[in-house]
This record gives C-alpha cells, structure tokens and sequence, in this order.
C-alpha cells in the first residue's frame, strides 16, 4: 500500500532528522549543542535538528551555534522546515541572531517502488561517472551554472567523497555532449538516498536506481528539494510534497579556509604521479612483485613485527610519526597516504588529530598492505612494508624528530628478509 504524505513527512523525520550518523564523514567534526548538530567541514558549517520543544531556547541556540562557527571562521547554513511547531519562533530568533534568509524549497518525498521515471530518447544517455573522467568536470561546471542546490557538487568534490560508496554523479549527454546532471548521496543507516542537485528539469537522471551500490540498509525513499519546473517535472513522475524548508546564513568575520582539512585521493594524474615519487623514493619494486626495497641515505627503519595490532606502543609510534610531521610539514603543506592501487587520503597535518579536529587519516604502520605517508614531493614521509613488518622513515629532519621515541618503542635495531 502507498503511503500517503504524513506517513512519508514522518519517514523523512524520523531518518533524516535524528541522530547524527555514528560515524562522522572524512574530514568532519560533528558537535552536538543540545538538540542540533554542528557538522564542521572545515569549510563550512551545517546545522540539523529534529523539532524543536518548547523547552529549547532558540536564541541560545544560535548564539551557540555563531560562537562555534566563528572559533573556526566557517560561514554556517540552518534549514528551517515550516511544518515544525515552532518554525516561526526560530525563524524570528535566527533573524534577530543576524542570519540571512535564503532559498526556499519543497520538500519531495518518493518511495523508490512507486517512481515513474521517464527514459532518456533516443541518441540521449545517462551514464554515473567518477571525479576523475572528462564528464564529471562537465558536472561541476552544469552545477555551478545552476542552483542553488541541496548540496553543491563542488562541496562533494572538495571533499573528494568517493562515487562508489557516497555519491552516484551522473551526466545526461546527447551524442557525447554534456546536457545535465544530479548527484544522489547515501545517507547513512537509513532506507533513503539523497537528490543533492539537478541541473535540469530532467528526471530520467533518477532512472536508473543506484540504490544497490549503496551501503545497507536497502534504499526505499529519495528524497529532493525544489521549486518551479524542477519541482513540477519531479512531482510528475510520483514525488510527493510534503513540506517547505528555507535556508537561513551566517558568516562570521574572517576568511573561511579555502579546503576540507582532510579527504579522499583521486586516481588521477597527480596522484600517479605522487605514487611514482614515493616508490622512487624508496627503490620499491611494487609492480615487479618482489616487494624489495633500497632504504635511502636519509632513513631509519625498524622493526615492529613482534607487537599486536591495537598494543600501546604501537599507538604511541604513530603518535610520535604524526607529531614528528607537523613539526616538519610546512604550514598549508599535504601529507598524503598511498597503498598502491587501494584508495588513499590527502590531509594537512596541522588541521587534524587535535583537540576538536578531525581524525588523523589512515596509519604509518603497515597491517596487510604496503603504504607510503609523505609528502607531495616525497621529502620526508614513512614507508610500511607489511611484509617484513618493517617502517621506513625517510628525510633527515622527519628522523631527527622521531628517533628517539622509536628507538624506545621498537628498539634501535631492524631485522630484514630482502
């Protein structure tokens, strides 16, 4: 039986505007300041909330909300929904807070199942693409020439959020000419999938499900939010309304930073590239398949096969690895980590694993997989080869930094099977 739209309103409730996802996105800090939650990207700010109660003091709340934001210069967007019992008094706090006003939209709600999505014509495709093909740059180009949208693809992108888990991006070409685009997004535990933009009145994108590529739960809902045409061509094809949402704005003094404090590598050129120096760097013979090595003049290595996964020491190395590259990594300079042909991350050091930072990305130390931790022009870094258990550290001032601490936690000496 179809639901009708109050039961669809309270699937989008319960879902969407719960409890923030148990683990937060790469490069991400989530707060929680009474019943909102503050996701910092580094960039920008977010807020999300179920209703509010009558308990709730909205002026507070945004108070609390700015001094956050502004310990961090991130301009912050909050989405009011009409149908919440006091949409009208937040709306009145937030406007005597100082935020601006915005875009609004409805919100439409589809059960995946009742959706009837018309098919591209003839000598027209829809086809997914990742960041690094031709088409997803004529994406982020459709996307910054439309909108405003739920969620700007060049945010997806600054965040490199991986195409095979996170986002579906697809491109509506006619005789390979790029025409209009979406991105969908999983929304994590939950049974919806999330329209972040369209660039066009163009439906059959959402025509073929990306559901299956997403992680469990089975996606049964999309939802999206739009006005005009675009609401009208998705209302026609078995969106239902069920709500209105208006975006409110504040930017605190400052310049925002320009990047996410961490995110996922593309497989592009520059990252082939990356991966060449760091293999130079260190003599190692990956594709041959012999897994030897030549240790470089400016390197120490040791051993740490005779300590478990998960023991102190091994927790105080990599903390004596990262401490060693802030000390060495210079200000607005990327440490990137590198497995060959497994995903990887690029991060700046000084930004992450502190006190109300994001995580620091991946690990030093090698548990199954050969990988490097370095620097764009591979200087200084540390190579893991998880074969010999043994860590490579390389660049004189990298260590300078961290010889000591190792030479306690490992000892000074290193057995090697090449």
């Amino acid at each position: 039986m179809a639901l009708d739209v109050g039961e669809l309103l309270a699937a989008h409730d319960q879902s969407l505007r719960g409890p923030v996802a148990a683990h937060p996105r790469l490069g991400t800090v989530v707060e929680r300041i009474g019943p909102l939650t503050l996701t910092h990207y580094g960039t920008h700010g977010t807020v999300d909330h179920p209703a509010l109660d009558d308990q709730a003091s909205a002026a507070h709340l945004a108070a609390q909300v700015q001094q956050r934001a502004a310990a961090r210069v991130e301009p912050v967007e909050w989405r009011v929904f009409a149908h919440d019992a006091g949409a009208s008094q937040l709306t009145a706090a937030l406007d005597a807070a100082g935020f601006i006003a915005g875009w609004k939209r409805s919100v439409l709600v589809g059960a995946v199942a009742e959706l009837d999505f018309p098919q591209p014509p003839p000598d027209w495709k829809v086809e997914s693409v990742r960041w690094e093909e031709p088409q997803a740059q004529h994406a982020l180009d459709l996307s910054a020439r439309s909108g405003p949208h739920c969620v700007p693809l060049s945010d997806w992108h600054a965040m490199r959020s991986n195409p095979s888990w996170d986002i579906d991006i697809r491109v509506l070409t006619h005789r390979g000419k790029a025409a209009a685009a979406s991105w969908l997004e999983t929304v994590q535990g939950t049974a919806f999938a999330a329209v972040g933009g369209l660039t066009a009145s163009s439906p059959e994108l959402l025509a073929e499900s990306p559901l299956r590529r997403f992680q469990p739960p089975t996606k049964r809902f999309l939802v999206a939010e739009a006005d005009g045409h675009l609401r009208s061509a998705l209302v026609a094809v078995g969106f239902r309304d069920v709500t209105t949402v208006r975006s409110h704005h504040w930017t605190p003094p400052g310049e925002p930073a320009a990047t996410p404090p961490a995110r996922h590598s593309l497989g592009d050129a520059e990252f082939r590239r990356r991966a060449r120096r760091c293999e130079a760097r260190v003599g190692f013979d990956y594709a041959g398949g012999s897994g030897r090595y030549v240790a470089p003049l400016d390197s120490r290595r040791w051993f740490y096969g005779m300590l478990d996964r998960g023991t102190p020491a091994l927790a105080a190395a990599e903390q004596a690895i990262q401490g060693g590259l802030r000390a060495c990594v210079r200000p607005g300079e990327w440490v990137y980590q590198y497995r060959p042909y497994l995903n990887g991350w690029e991060f700046d050091p000084h930004r992450v694993g502190g006190p109300g930072q994001p995580h620091w990305p991946g690990s030093a130390i090698a548990d199954g997989e050969f990988q490097f931790l370095a620097t764009a022009d591979a200087r200084l870094g540390t190579f893991a080869h998880y074969a010999e258990q043994v860590l490579v550290v390389f660049g004189d001032d990298l260590v300078e930094q961290v010889a000591n601490d190792l030479d306690h936690l490992f000892g000074g000496g290193v057995w090697s099977f090449g």
